[in-house]
């Protein structure tokens, strides 16, 4: 199924996620995102919602994209679960809240997309973990992924020992805080 350049934009909402959607269709096979550590606050059950940081201040922040099988086919209900620091660093570990985590379905096309705040690094002893995002997805007759996502321009990526260069990402819109970041999982 493929899917026009009209319907992802409608459904992502940039023109910037458009044109990488015209990358990934000249692709023929895409490589699987890579995984990276689940860290020690994941919470199961969070709640299916888009807007993960209602009542809470901070930098806005919108992040989309399309999860993908690896010949580039959208999987449509994949299950996107997403967690992160508040932009001082913590994490809501026990709250009913479930302040900054939330899951989201994939449409027809494969898209998800929500909105939070920007997350905080943390301490580490002498270092600091750069701002970052956690992802588990899971998609029908595909892999299960945990992956991180990371920020492009945080002062503390080189000296993580988890990040890897694939989960960077760079602000994709005209928008300081609208990032894209797309995931291919792997067949099962």
């Amino acid at each position: 199924m493929k899917t026009t350049r009209r319907a992802f934009l409608g459904a992502a909402g940039s023109l910037a996620a458009a044109s990488l959607l015209g990358a990934q269709e000249a692709r023929k096979d895409l490589s699987p995102t890579e995984d990276n550590i689940e860290g020690p606050f994941y919470r199961k059950d969070a709640p299916f919602r888009s807007k993960l940081a209602e009542g809470l201040k901070g930098s806005p922040l919108t992040i989309g994209g399309r999860v993908l099988s690896p010949d580039g086919t959208p999987l449509r209900e994949a299950v996107v679960d997403v967690w992160h620091a508040s932009p001082e660093g913590e994490y809501d570990d026990k709250s009913e809240a479930f302040r900054l985590r939330g899951r989201i379905r994939s449409d027809k096309d494969g898209v998800y997309r929500y909105e939070t705040i920007m997350p905080g690094q943390y301490d580490l002893g002498e270092a600091k973990r750069p701002a970052h995002i956690h992802y588990k997805v899971s998609a029908e007759a595909h892999r299960s992924l945990t992956t991180q996502l990371y920020f492009q321009g945080d002062p503390w990526l080189d000296r993580d020992p988890f990040v890897r260069k694939s989960l960077i990402v760079g602000r994709r819109c005209r928008s300081a805080f609208s990032y894209q970041f797309d995931i291919v999982l792997a067949k099962a």
